[in-house]
């Protein structure tokens, strides 16, 4: 059985609400609510919009990341708006090997801005903050962060130094925002000739729809993705981690 719940607003509130091999997907733009003593579960819950309250899901404490990050070539800066995008943020200890956590994927919108929930977290516990996008670098956060009362707060955007080894580049002047490095096409930790070739090939090929060589979000692989590929290779930008 495959439910499909589709609502711009949903409040539950003092009830408990299952489903028996489900899935519940909440999409993009829906406010979802669980009050206190209230919970939901489902074999798969996704929620792309936003989530907020004290209630539980799938029978234990929800610890939930609003986290801004601005993916560089989806960046318009005349506009100051973004292409949105799904992105997976990991959670890693603090210290080595810096085992993952826990993990949650979720949809950044036009500001960047985007709620993941996360199910094996503890709050008072430091983790580093690890994204990870379809086309882009993956960037860690400059330190460790801790949840309090099953929440955290983190914004990437505003000073270069909120990325670990301030690995990212300034996207816009104003206001000032800097987002993570795009071009890393195959996902080696590294924007080089073999990301190159592959944009290359796909834009030869007049390439569309939604592909990781589409470097800027527009469903289309040509001379502008080619250029920012072309760009970030030239510097030979890469992975930044403890």
């Amino acid at each position: 059985m495959k439910i499909i719940i589709c609502f711009m607003s949903i409040v539950i509130a003092f009830t408990s609400t299952s489903f028996g091999q489900s899935v519940m997907n909440f999409q993009n733009g829906t406010a979802v609510e669980v009050q206190a003593g209230a919970d939901i579960c489902a074999d798969q819950i996704n929620i792309n919009g936003t989530f907020s309250g004290s209630g539980t899901i799938c029978g234990g404490p929800v610890y939930l990341l609003n986290l801004t990050l601005i993916i560089q070539g989806f960046y318009n800066s005349s506009l100051d708006v973004m292409v949105p995008d799904t992105l997976t943020v990991y959670l890693r200890n603090s210290f080595f090997p810096f085992a993952i956590a826990d993990s949650a994927k979720s949809m950044l919108n036009f500001t960047g801005s985007g709620s993941f929930l996360f199910f094996n977290a503890l709050n008072g516990t430091n983790y580093y903050l690890v994204t990870k996008h379809r086309n882009s670098l993956e960037t860690w956060s400059s330190s460790t962060q801790l949840f309090a009362g099953n929440s955290l707060t983190y914004d990437f955007t505003p000073a270069v130094t909120q990325a670990f080894g301030n690995n990212m580049k300034q996207v816009d002047f104003s206001p000032v925002r800097f987002g993570i490095y795009s071009g890393d096409v195959n996902q080696d930790g590294i924007v080089d000739a073999s990301d190159i070739s592959l944009v290359d090939n796909d834009a030869l090929n007049a390439l569309s729809g939604y592909e990781p060589s589409d470097l800027n979000g527009d469903d289309f692989v040509d001379a502008s993705d080619l250029e920012i590929v072309d760009n970030n290779a030239f510097n030979a930008v890469s992975v930044i981690s403890p």
